[in-house]
Parts: structure tokens; sequence; C-alpha cells
């Protein structure tokens, strides 16, 4: 793989579900600003996290540049020409600020407390994917009318109208990382997720051998003249002394694999600053992966790591 035709400067984000109050969200999203953070995201789930349309507009409020998104709306919960109503108030806010994150959804909690079914992964897919080319026709055309088999719309408005915006769609499996590569700007790489509940049975799918196959999939599928920026979302992430012992500690529990396993795997990053740095250039020049979220909780942590590579 060489630099000039896969590899792409890194980026960092931070997603961040709440804090205790306003002043606290509105500190913490101008903290990630400050450290050089590229984007503040949000995820979509109906437990404990604020709503995340709601919850970028504060940000939006109290920030001047950083990138601002939800990863990832659940498509089967939201009708796409309602929500795209809300997105693009949104952008009003925040203009040419938006990466917008949609997803087949994964936690079996989120559809029951919905009400909503929750179909098999290939239906849902299907949803997403329908759901993101009636935004972008919105988005982009400023009126849709579209027959799917999980979305119709007839003559909706694109209204008000957005500025630019950039789309992510990524998972675990292969038709999903396919249909990403060809609709999305940004393809956000996972394990597979398919128990429907947060345990550690998606484990074997975070060994470092299948990102190599995930990787592959998008490639095949992508365009060759403008393939998208590749997206990593760690699932655990620490500025510690001995990465060894985070890995036995905690990794191991997390992923049910061997802490030498868990600790390869794209989703988990610990170590010492220069330790995670030098991970990260590894992984980059493996995966082509440039851009990674934290979780909120290490955004303090990992400044030193944005500060040294981001934009490098």
């Amino acid at each position: 793989m060489t630099r000039s035709a896969a590899i792409r400067p890194f980026r960092f984000g931070v997603l961040a579900g709440g804090a205790a109050d306003v002043a606290q969200w509105e500190a913490l999203s101008r903290r990630c600003e400050e450290y050089g953070y590229s984007s503040f995201l949000v995820p979509d789930h109906l437990n404990r996290e604020w709503g995340p349309l709601v919850a970028l507009a504060l940000a939006a409020r109290a920030t001047r540049s950083i990138a601002l998104g939800p990863l990832m709306l659940g498509a089967a919960l939201r009708q796409p020409s309602v929500l795209y109503k809300e997105l693009a108030t949104l952008d009003l806010v925040a203009p040419g600020r938006l990466e917008i994150g949609v997803g087949a959804g994964w936690l079996a909690s989120d559809f029951s407390r919905a009400g909503v079914e929750m179909e098999p992964g290939a239906a849902r897919i299907r949803q997403a994917v329908e759901a993101v080319t009636v935004l972008r026709r919105l988005w982009n055309e400023g009126s849709a009318t579209f027959l799917g088999s999980s979305h119709r719309v007839l003559d909706a408005v694109g209204e008000p109208r957005p500025s630019a915006a950039r789309w992510t769609m990524g998972g675990g499996g292969p038709r999903m990382l396919r249909a990403a590569a060809e609709q999305a700007d940004i393809v956000s790489f996972s394990a597979q997720l398919s128990s429907g509940t947060k345990d550690n049975r998606f484990g074997p799918s975070a060994r470092a051998a299948e990102f190599d196959r995930r990787v592959r999939w998008v490639r095949e599928a992508g365009p060759a003249a403008d393939p998208p920026e590749f997206q990593c979302l760690l699932f655990a992430a620490a500025i510690c002394a001995s990465s060894t012992r985070y890995a036995e500690r905690v990794l191991t529990h997390m992923f049910g694999l061997p802490p030498a396993e868990a600790l390869d795997s794209p989703l988990a990053l610990a170590g010492s600053v220069a330790e995670v740095c030098e991970r990260l250039e590894e992984r980059r020049q493996r995966y082509g992966i440039s851009y990674w979220v934290l979780p909120g909780a290490q955004a303090d942590a990992f400044a030193p790591v944005v500060e040294r590579l981001a934009g490098k």
C-alpha cells in the first residue's frame, strides 16, 4: 500500500453520549475542539444517552469549527424525509460541519423500546441504504420521490436548503460494508454485532485478520477514483503504563479473546502516548484507517495523541 494511493492524514473524533448538564456538555465540546479533534459525534440509542440531534445543536452553538454528527442514526427508527428536516435545520446552526452517520441498527433494546419490529439484518441494511438514498437526494436535489421496499416517499421537499455534508455508513459484515463503500463518504469499520446485545460474543469478529477482510470488501466495492475515508470507532481505549496489564484486566473480558489478540484488534487501543501513536501508524499502514473515534471519557487523556498525529 502506498501513501499516495491509500493513506490519508490522521483525524480523530470523540463519541459522547451526554453530560451531567448542558454547561458540562458545552464545555466538553469546546475542549475537544481546542484539543484538535476533528469531530464531535453522538450515538443514537434509547438508553441514557441524550437525544442526538438536540445534543448536536447544543454543541454547535458552543463551538466554531469542529465537525458534528450522529454515529449512527438508526434508519429503521426514523422516516427519512422527516429526519431530513431535522438535519437540514441543524445545518443552519453549524453550516458545512455535519458528518451524518446512518446505520442499520444493532441493539435489540432500541427496537423494543421504540415499539418497532427488529427486522433481519438484510432488511435493516436495505432500510439504511434506502434512507440514505432519500436523504442524499433531498440534500443535493431539493426534492425526492422514492418508492422502495422499506421507504416510500412522494414529492418530499428538501427545505430548508442545507450546505455540504459528509455521509457515514458502516458495520462489520460484507453486505453493510459493500453498501457503505458505494453510498458513503466515510466508511466506519466495526465488528459483527449480531447478538443484538452488549456482550463479548462479537470478539472473534474483532480479530485483526477480520479487519483485513473488511478492508478488502470495501476496496473491491468502492470507487477507485475517489475512495471513501476509513473510520474506526474504538470500543476500548486507555493511556496507561502497561498495555499488557490493561489487556489482561479489561480487554480479555470485554472481547472474550486472549489478551494479545484483544490488544491487537483495531477496536482496542492502549499504552503510553508513544506506544499508542506507533500502533496507530501501523494500523493506518495495514488497513488504511486514518480516522479514529474515541469514547468521550477518553477525550482528555488522548489529547497528546491528537496533538502529535492529527493532520499528519
